[in-house]
């Protein structure tokens, strides 16, 4: 409960300042995780005497315990980004389990033997087995989130040095669940499951808040937007100025917002017209169609994708190859890679080895 009450609030008031469009939900579920874990132990210890009454409240106590396991494994979706999303609909089986708690209970209360009941043995009976599983379930759930990412990042071959944390956190929840499993009442394992379940709040929040310091939005969250001056800023969803680390690019007050060019508007005539198919597309066609001068929209495209005109045309033919083969199985990879708009197969190859590398650094 302290631990909860202690990371939560200094999350709240630390994290809570200058969010970004892809912190706010991060910051809600964790929210969500901390409130629950603090709402259980409320009433749980409110209701510790009213024993004939308490067993209505188990329903509410499940919701609790259920809640916090979906927020923790939200907050790992989005932490650890895979092709397979958070499924939603893990919220609206909560309030399924809910209603058929209060309908166990409505029909145990129709029973000859309800009144001969021991409503305390029953009690923590049932609330030490629905947090068993739950938190068995959800650990499982994280586990396989982790497992699944690392599959992922080693078919792109891709370095992963950012997840050392959540490895921890997640020993420290493996750990708490394997010990409450046991449902030993010694005093020893009760400590050790009380500091391996705080130890798992303190590196969670401590380094919620380090990330908060270095961590850069999503491509997906901000758009870069090219001003008429030849000066590129980012805004966020709301049309916010963000101080996105483009120091040589940095917008003053006074500075013309009209712009020439934006993200939106180069990733729109890519998708839709797929210039990138013709082997003669080159910075002067996007010169010519935008308008833009030469320089200024190079730069752009250096700045927002960290590489050069000609490698992001080449990403997008990269591409159009894979969606190339998934619709055209019966061709050959040579016809493909000329479709796309390489000049050849050597062309394609060289590229995909260029992408693999960048990828890696």
């Amino acid at each position: 409960m302290i631990s909860s009450m202690t990371c939560g609030i200094i999350l709240m008031v630390v994290f809570y300042k200058n969010l970004s469009a892809t912190e706010i939900p991060i910051l809600r579920t964790l929210g969500g995780y901390y409130f629950a874990l603090i709402a259980l132990w409320i009433t749980d210890n409110l209701t510790q005497k009213l024993w004939g009454s308490r067993i209505f409240l188990l329903p509410v106590l499940s919701l609790w315990i259920m809640l916090s396991q979906v927020c923790f494994y939200h907050f790992i979706c989005f932490i650890i980004p895979a092709k397979k999303k958070f499924n939603y609909l893990q919220y609206f089986f909560i309030f399924v389990v809910l209603v058929l708690s209060y309908v166990f209970i409505h029909e145990l209360k129709q029973t000859l033997g309800y009144q001969y009941l021991d409503f305390n043995a029953f009690c923590s009976k049932y609330l030490y087995r629905f947090i068993a599983l739950n938190t068995s379930i959800y650990t499982v759930l994280c586990w396989m989130r982790v497992y699944r990412y690392h599959q992922e990042k080693n078919k792109r071959k891709i370095q992963i040095k950012r997840l050392n944390w959540i490895h921890l956190v997640l020993v420290f929840k493996t750990i708490f669940t394997l010990f409450f499993s046991l449902n030993n009442p010694s005093i020893k394992m009760q400590s050790i499951i009380i500091f391996v379940l705080s130890a798992q709040h303190i590196v969670l929040t401590f380094n919620m808040l380090l990330e908060k310091n270095r961590v850069k939005i999503p491509v997906a969250y901000k758009t870069n937007v090219l001003l008429s001056s030849g000066q590129i800023v980012s805004v966020d969803q709301t049309g916010t100025l963000i101080n996105d680390g483009l120091a040589s690019t940095f917008v003053n007050s006074n500075a013309r917002i009209e712009n020439l060019l934006t993200q939106k508007d180069l990733v729109r005539y890519f998708k839709k017209e797929k210039p990138y198919t013709k082997n003669d597309f080159r910075l002067d066609t996007l010169v010519n169609h935008f308008g833009v001068n030469r320089t200024y929209i190079s730069k752009f495209i250096n700045v927002t994708y960290n590489c050069n005109v000609s490698q992001f045309i080449n990403c997008w033919r990269l591409k159009e190859v894979e969606e190339l083969q998934r619709s055209n199985k019966e061709s050959s990879i040579e016809e493909l890679v000329t479709k796309a708009g390489f000049s050849d197969y050597r062309h394609y190859l060289r590229a995909m080895n260029n992408a693999e590398k960048r990828q890696q650094i």
